[in-house]
């Protein structure tokens, strides 16, 4: 009896296999790590974010669920941007620019070679009509495409200055902001870049028009700008919370909101701030009270707006209306 008991013990362990049980747990599309660096909108139901570690991902439904697209990347994605629901493209660390012409179904993977092996982050990229597209990034990058970011050319010479963020009004006229408070304007498409005084030292990280005479740019240590000049000029304001003490936080971008004329900025520390379309006055604070993440973008989208950092969430330009998306939401 023994050596029987033995033996089917020997054949059950040889001949009989278990089965799994239940299914496999999917880890969440946005998870507690994730920081996500840009983010595009074209329609109100189609976004688009893009982060560290090369993520993509995309939602149908205006940000209520979301699926990853986009290859498998080890470099961090810095913005993304898009023509269309169909046509976008993603900048990011090591010169790479990731494109897709069928609404991330497919993504072709890039780098730009001319870009030094070592200071080579795109840090912002802008799409335009006609699949004209501008980034910027690391020692003076400032490259066009007009290909839809198959083929990129630099349209000024390689400096020890970090380009962050770039506006173009139309074929002709577009502005730069960048570290040490540089500000750059041309006239002429891009052939030639002249330097304007901006007046402050910070890096300046994001800017945006209102129409080709007002515009406002932001960065460290609560710096913002405004022009009523086309970009000639910029004087200094100053954005306060409601008890009138200053914000002195860095804000890293800043939109132009027309159909509630107004302007919205975004940074540090889950810190907000907005002002009226004269950009004279601007008050602000927290997006929450448990809200302490910094958000390198904000985009409108219908009625609501989108904020990507270190936290992705969903915002009406209103207190209390903060939702973050995700995990950890």
């Amino acid at each position: 009896m023994p050596w029987l008991i033995i033996a089917g013990l020997l054949w059950a362990g040889i001949f009989i296999k278990p089965k799994a049980v239940g299914s496999t747990v999917e880890p969440p599309v946005i998870e507690r790590s994730d920081a996500f660096f840009g983010f595009a909108a074209p329609e109100s139901s189609q976004l688009w974010a893009a982060g560290n570690h090369g993520k993509i991902i995309h939602s149908k439904d205006g940000g209520t669920s979301w699926k990853s697209q986009g290859p498998s990347t080890a470099h961090h994605l810095q913005d993304v941007a898009a023509w269309d629901t169909h046509r976008l493209l993603a900048v990011g660390n090591g010169g790479m620019v990731l494109l897709t012409a069928d609404g991330g179904v497919k993504w072709e993977q890039k780098r730009i070679d001319f870009l030094p092996a070592s200071l080579d982050k795109l840090l912002r990229v802008k799409a335009l009509a006609d699949g004209r597209a501008w980034a910027v990034g690391e020692m003076g990058a400032l490259l066009y495409s007009g290909d839809y970011g198959k083929t990129w050319e630099r349209r000024r010479p390689a400096q020890d200055t970090a380009f962050n963020d770039i506006a173009m009004m139309d074929e002709k006229s577009g502005w730069v902001v960048g570290e040490a408070g540089a500000i750059l304007r041309t006239t002429d498409g891009g052939i030639h870049w002249d330097m304007t005084p901006s007046g402050v030292k910070s890096s300046l990280m994001a800017l945006a028009f209102r129409d080709a005479q007002n515009a406002v740019a932001v960065g460290l240590e609560g710096v913002i700008l405004v022009t009523r000049d086309g970009g000639k000029t910029w004087r200094r304001a100053v954005a306060t919370r409601k008890d009138g003490a200053p914000l002195k936080l860095h804000f890293y971008d800043v939109i132009w909101d027309g159909s509630r004329k107004q302007w919205l900025v975004v940074g540090d520390q889950g810190v907000y701030a907005k002002a009226d379309a004269e950009a004279a006055t601007w008050t602000g604070g927290g997006l929450d009270a448990m809200e302490l993440a910094w958000h390198t973008r904000i985009a409108s989208s219908g009625d609501r707006f989108y904020l990507a950092g270190a936290t992705l969430g969903e915002w009406s330009g209103e207190d209390g209306s903060w939702r973050r998306l995700g995990a950890g939401k």
